[in-house]
Protein backbone atom coordinates (compact mmCIF):
# COMPACT_ATOMS: atom_id res chain seq x y z
CA UNK A 1 0.00 0.00 0.00
CA UNK A 2 1.52 3.31 -0.99
CA UNK A 3 2.04 6.57 1.51
CA UNK A 4 -0.96 7.89 -0.74
CA UNK A 5 -2.97 5.09 -0.54
CA UNK A 6 -2.52 5.09 3.40
CA UNK A 7 -3.18 8.67 4.15
CA UNK A 8 -6.54 8.54 1.95
CA UNK A 9 -7.87 5.52 3.42
CA UNK A 10 -7.31 7.35 7.48
CA UNK A 11 -8.70 10.28 5.90
CA UNK A 12 -12.13 8.57 4.41
CA UNK A 13 -12.44 6.31 8.16
CA UNK A 14 -11.65 9.41 9.94
CA UNK A 15 -13.99 11.44 8.15
CA UNK A 16 -16.82 8.56 7.90
CA UNK A 17 -18.07 9.47 11.63
CA UNK A 18 -18.43 12.96 11.26
CA UNK A 19 -20.54 12.67 7.84
CA UNK A 20 -23.17 10.92 9.83
CA UNK A 21 -23.28 13.70 12.40
CA UNK A 22 -22.92 16.02 9.92
CA UNK A 23 -25.90 14.54 8.00
CA UNK A 24 -28.13 14.03 10.87
CA UNK A 25 -27.38 17.79 12.43
CA UNK A 26 -28.37 19.40 8.82
CA UNK A 27 -31.46 17.70 8.54
CA UNK A 28 -32.15 19.17 11.83
CA UNK A 29 -31.06 22.34 11.08
CA UNK A 30 -33.33 22.81 7.76
CA UNK A 31 -36.53 22.52 10.72
CA UNK A 32 -34.83 25.24 12.76
CA UNK A 33 -33.32 23.39 15.39
CA UNK A 34 -29.23 23.44 16.60
CA UNK A 35 -28.82 20.33 18.13
CA UNK A 36 -25.13 20.61 19.55
CA UNK A 37 -26.43 17.52 21.57
CA UNK A 38 -25.07 15.20 18.58
CA UNK A 39 -21.70 15.05 20.52
CA UNK A 40 -23.26 13.21 23.45
CA UNK A 41 -25.41 11.15 20.61
CA UNK A 42 -21.86 10.32 19.51
CA UNK A 43 -20.48 9.74 22.98
CA UNK A 44 -23.53 7.41 24.04
CA UNK A 45 -23.39 5.77 20.45
CA UNK A 46 -19.65 4.61 21.06
CA UNK A 47 -19.83 3.82 24.30
CA UNK A 48 -23.39 1.68 24.06
CA UNK A 49 -22.19 0.20 20.51
CA UNK A 50 -18.85 -1.15 21.68
CA UNK A 51 -20.10 -2.58 24.60
CA UNK A 52 -22.74 -4.33 22.42
CA UNK A 53 -19.77 -5.30 20.08
CA UNK A 54 -17.85 -6.81 22.69
CA UNK A 55 -20.29 -8.88 24.41
CA UNK A 56 -22.35 -10.26 21.39
CA UNK A 57 -19.55 -9.87 17.99
CA UNK A 58 -22.83 -8.88 15.96
CA UNK A 59 -22.13 -5.14 14.27
CA UNK A 60 -25.35 -5.26 13.05
CA UNK A 61 -26.62 -5.08 16.77
CA UNK A 62 -24.09 -2.98 17.86
CA UNK A 63 -25.28 -0.31 15.41
CA UNK A 64 -29.32 -0.61 16.35
CA UNK A 65 -29.11 -0.01 20.54
CA UNK A 66 -25.84 2.79 19.23
CA UNK A 67 -28.72 4.45 17.18
CA UNK A 68 -31.19 3.77 20.09
CA UNK A 69 -29.14 5.41 22.38
CA UNK A 70 -28.03 8.72 20.27
CA UNK A 71 -31.65 8.81 19.56
CA UNK A 72 -32.37 9.28 23.25
CA UNK A 73 -30.34 11.95 23.64
CA UNK A 74 -32.21 13.53 20.48
CA UNK A 75 -35.21 13.04 22.24
CA UNK A 76 -34.35 15.02 25.38
CA UNK A 77 -33.03 17.89 23.18
CA UNK A 78 -35.91 17.46 21.07
CA UNK A 79 -38.30 18.17 24.52
CA UNK A 80 -36.14 20.64 26.02
CA UNK A 81 -35.39 22.86 22.87
CA UNK A 82 -38.96 22.29 21.44
CA UNK A 83 -41.50 21.38 23.76
CA UNK A 84 -39.97 23.40 27.04
CA UNK A 85 -38.17 26.32 24.65
CA UNK A 86 -34.96 26.11 26.25
CA UNK A 87 -32.25 27.54 24.58
CA UNK A 88 -30.69 25.21 21.79
CA UNK A 89 -27.18 26.00 22.74
CA UNK A 90 -27.28 25.87 26.52
CA UNK A 91 -29.24 22.42 26.04
CA UNK A 92 -27.07 21.53 23.49
CA UNK A 93 -23.96 21.68 25.81
CA UNK A 94 -25.67 20.68 28.87
CA UNK A 95 -26.57 17.13 26.98
CA UNK A 96 -22.62 16.85 25.91
CA UNK A 97 -21.59 17.36 29.77
CA UNK A 98 -24.40 14.49 30.59
CA UNK A 99 -23.29 12.10 28.00
CA UNK A 100 -19.86 12.41 29.24
CA UNK A 101 -20.64 11.31 32.86
CA UNK A 102 -22.96 8.38 31.62
CA UNK A 103 -20.81 7.25 29.43
CA UNK A 104 -17.28 7.46 32.00
CA UNK A 105 -19.53 5.83 34.56
CA UNK A 106 -21.33 3.03 32.47
CA UNK A 107 -17.89 2.64 30.09
CA UNK A 108 -15.58 1.65 32.78
CA UNK A 109 -15.41 -1.63 32.32
CA UNK A 110 -14.96 -1.09 28.94
CA UNK A 111 -11.76 0.65 29.49
CA UNK A 112 -8.99 -1.21 28.32
CA UNK A 113 -10.88 -4.38 26.23
CA UNK A 114 -10.14 -5.08 22.43
CA UNK A 115 -12.44 -6.46 19.68
CA UNK A 116 -9.73 -8.57 18.37
CA UNK A 117 -12.12 -8.41 15.03
CA UNK A 118 -12.63 -6.46 12.61
CA UNK A 119 -15.49 -5.50 10.50
CA UNK A 120 -13.85 -4.54 7.02
CA UNK A 121 -15.50 -6.05 4.30
CA UNK A 122 -13.29 -5.86 0.99
CA UNK A 123 -15.45 -5.77 -2.37
CA UNK A 124 -13.77 -7.87 -5.26
CA UNK A 125 -12.55 -6.06 -7.99
CA UNK A 126 -12.84 -2.92 -7.23
CA UNK A 127 -10.84 -3.14 -4.50
CA UNK A 128 -8.11 -3.78 -6.54
CA UNK A 129 -7.83 -0.83 -8.46
CA UNK A 130 -4.51 1.37 -7.60
CA UNK A 131 -4.43 4.02 -5.30
CA UNK A 132 -7.96 4.37 -4.84
CA UNK A 133 -9.54 0.62 -4.50
CA UNK A 134 -8.13 -0.31 -1.19
CA UNK A 135 -8.74 3.47 0.39
CA UNK A 136 -12.63 3.48 -1.24
CA UNK A 137 -13.45 -0.55 -1.08
CA UNK A 138 -11.20 -2.08 1.45
CA UNK A 139 -13.06 -0.14 4.37
CA UNK A 140 -16.65 -1.73 6.53
CA UNK A 141 -20.43 -1.60 5.57
CA UNK A 142 -20.80 1.26 7.67
CA UNK A 143 -19.00 3.57 5.67
CA UNK A 144 -19.90 2.29 2.47
CA UNK A 145 -23.31 3.25 3.79
CA UNK A 146 -21.72 6.62 4.08
CA UNK A 147 -20.91 7.14 1.06
CA UNK A 148 -24.29 7.47 -0.59
CA UNK A 149 -26.22 9.14 3.08
CA UNK A 150 -25.75 12.60 1.88
CA UNK A 151 -26.97 12.28 -1.24
CA UNK A 152 -29.82 10.41 -0.03
CA UNK A 153 -30.51 13.14 2.20
CA UNK A 154 -29.92 16.04 -0.39
CA UNK A 155 -33.24 13.70 -2.52
CA UNK A 156 -35.00 13.45 0.46
CA UNK A 157 -34.97 17.03 1.05
CA UNK A 158 -35.40 18.57 -2.25
CA UNK A 159 -37.39 15.68 -4.04
CA UNK A 160 -39.82 14.44 -1.84
CA UNK A 161 -42.95 16.19 -0.15
CA UNK A 162 -41.77 14.91 3.70
CA UNK A 163 -38.25 16.61 3.09
CA UNK A 164 -40.17 19.47 2.03
CA UNK A 165 -42.25 19.85 4.37
CA UNK A 166 -39.09 19.40 6.99
CA UNK A 167 -37.70 22.57 5.28
CA UNK A 168 -40.73 24.61 5.48
CA UNK A 169 -40.52 24.48 8.95
CA UNK A 170 -37.14 25.81 9.17
CA UNK A 171 -38.56 28.57 6.81
CA UNK A 172 -42.24 29.43 7.38
CA UNK A 173 -43.88 27.12 9.55
CA UNK A 174 -46.96 29.13 9.51
CA UNK A 175 -47.01 27.57 6.14
CA UNK A 176 -46.54 24.36 7.30
CA UNK A 177 -49.47 24.62 9.75
CA UNK A 178 -51.64 25.97 7.14
CA UNK A 179 -51.48 23.07 5.54
CA UNK A 180 -52.47 20.61 8.05
CA UNK A 181 -48.93 19.76 9.54
CA UNK A 182 -47.55 19.96 12.97
CA UNK A 183 -44.32 22.12 12.78
CA UNK A 184 -43.29 20.59 16.39
CA UNK A 185 -44.08 17.12 15.76
CA UNK A 186 -41.39 17.43 11.86
CA UNK A 187 -39.23 19.15 14.11
CA UNK A 188 -39.01 16.28 16.82
CA UNK A 189 -38.59 13.64 13.94
CA UNK A 190 -35.66 15.92 12.59
CA UNK A 191 -33.86 16.45 15.48
CA UNK A 192 -34.31 12.32 16.85
CA UNK A 193 -32.83 10.80 13.65
CA UNK A 194 -30.03 13.63 13.74
CA UNK A 195 -29.54 11.70 17.28
CA UNK A 196 -29.78 8.53 15.52
CA UNK A 197 -27.30 9.06 12.85
CA UNK A 198 -24.83 10.32 15.05
CA UNK A 199 -25.08 7.15 17.16
CA UNK A 200 -24.65 5.16 14.59
CA UNK A 201 -21.41 7.52 13.68
CA UNK A 202 -20.06 7.18 17.46
CA UNK A 203 -20.80 3.02 16.85
CA UNK A 204 -18.57 3.34 13.33
CA UNK A 205 -16.08 5.56 15.18
CA UNK A 206 -15.55 3.14 18.39
CA UNK A 207 -16.48 -0.54 16.78
CA UNK A 208 -14.51 -0.18 13.19
CA UNK A 209 -12.46 2.60 13.11
CA UNK A 210 -10.43 2.43 16.86
CA UNK A 211 -11.72 -1.26 17.91
CA UNK A 212 -11.47 0.32 21.57
CA UNK A 213 -13.58 2.43 24.06
CA UNK A 214 -11.74 5.55 25.85
CA UNK A 215 -13.14 8.21 28.00
CA UNK A 216 -14.48 11.16 26.01
CA UNK A 217 -12.74 9.38 22.63
CA UNK A 218 -15.25 11.40 20.35
CA UNK A 219 -13.43 14.70 21.66
CA UNK A 220 -15.52 16.98 19.93
CA UNK A 221 -16.27 15.62 16.84
CA UNK A 222 -20.11 16.29 17.04
CA UNK A 223 -19.81 20.01 18.14
CA UNK A 224 -17.57 20.15 14.62
CA UNK A 225 -19.46 18.42 13.27
CA UNK A 226 -22.49 20.91 14.19
CA UNK A 227 -20.07 23.61 12.48
CA UNK A 228 -18.93 21.97 9.47
CA UNK A 229 -23.28 22.33 8.42
CA UNK A 230 -22.00 26.08 8.12
CA UNK A 231 -19.52 25.06 5.89
CA UNK A 232 -21.74 23.20 3.72
CA UNK A 233 -24.09 25.99 3.56
CA UNK A 234 -27.25 23.68 4.56
CA UNK A 235 -26.91 21.52 1.44
CA UNK A 236 -26.08 17.81 2.22
CA UNK A 237 -24.00 17.08 -0.84
CA UNK A 238 -21.57 19.33 0.39
CA UNK A 239 -20.93 16.99 3.32
CA UNK A 240 -18.15 14.94 1.37
CA UNK A 241 -16.04 17.70 1.12
CA UNK A 242 -16.58 19.11 4.81
CA UNK A 243 -16.26 15.46 6.45
CA UNK A 244 -13.26 14.04 4.31
CA UNK A 245 -11.58 17.66 5.16
CA UNK A 246 -11.85 16.87 8.88
CA UNK A 247 -10.59 13.49 7.90
CA UNK A 248 -7.95 14.55 5.75
CA UNK A 249 -6.50 16.57 8.75
CA UNK A 250 -6.57 13.72 11.02
CA UNK A 251 -4.71 11.71 8.50
CA UNK A 252 -1.89 14.02 8.08
CA UNK A 253 -1.60 14.13 12.25
CA UNK A 254 -1.14 10.32 11.95
CA UNK A 255 0.93 10.64 8.96
CA UNK A 256 3.66 13.76 10.09
CA UNK A 257 3.94 11.50 13.80
CA UNK A 258 4.83 8.28 11.82
CA UNK A 259 7.33 10.14 9.31
CA UNK A 260 9.06 12.23 12.75
CA UNK A 261 8.24 15.39 10.91
CA UNK A 262 9.71 18.10 13.25
CA UNK A 263 6.28 19.33 13.89
CA UNK A 264 5.32 19.80 17.63
CA UNK A 265 2.84 17.02 18.90
CA UNK A 266 0.41 20.24 20.30
CA UNK A 267 0.36 21.34 16.48
CA UNK A 268 -0.59 18.02 14.74
CA UNK A 269 -3.35 17.18 17.64
CA UNK A 270 -4.81 20.95 16.32
CA UNK A 271 -4.93 20.80 12.48
CA UNK A 272 -8.20 18.87 12.36
CA UNK A 273 -9.62 21.96 14.62
CA UNK A 274 -7.45 24.62 12.80
CA UNK A 275 -8.25 23.14 9.14
CA UNK A 276 -11.94 23.57 10.51
CA UNK A 277 -11.85 27.37 11.89
CA UNK A 278 -9.70 28.37 8.58
CA UNK A 279 -12.80 26.76 6.19
CA UNK A 280 -15.17 28.42 8.31
CA UNK A 281 -13.47 31.66 8.21
CA UNK A 282 -12.97 31.76 4.09
CA UNK A 283 -16.55 29.96 3.67
CA UNK A 284 -18.23 32.95 5.82
CA UNK A 285 -16.43 35.94 3.98
CA UNK A 286 -17.09 34.37 0.14
CA UNK A 287 -21.19 34.43 -0.04
CA UNK A 288 -23.89 34.56 2.33
CA UNK A 289 -24.78 30.89 3.33
CA UNK A 290 -28.02 29.89 2.86
CA UNK A 291 -29.20 29.82 6.47
CA UNK A 292 -32.95 28.47 7.35
CA UNK A 293 -34.86 31.55 8.14
CA UNK A 294 -35.56 30.46 11.92
CA UNK A 295 -32.04 30.14 12.41
CA UNK A 296 -31.68 33.26 11.46
CA UNK A 297 -34.37 34.29 14.15
CA UNK A 298 -32.28 32.38 16.87
CA UNK A 299 -29.07 33.46 16.30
Amino acid sequence: MTELTTVLTCMISAGTPIIYALVGDLIGQRTGVTSLSVEGSMLCGACVGFSVAASTGSLLLAVLCAALAGGAIGLIQAFLSISRESNMMATGFILIFFAQGLTTFFGRSQLGVSLGKSFHLAIPGLSAIPVLGPALFSQDILTYISYVIPIAAWWFLTKTRSGLLLCSVGERPEVTEAYGYHPKRLQYGAVILAGVLAGVGGAQMSVVYTMSWANNMINGRGIIASSLVILCSWKPQRAYMAAYLFGLAQALQIFFQIHEVPISMYVTLMMPYLFTLVALAIISTSKKPSMPERLKIVT
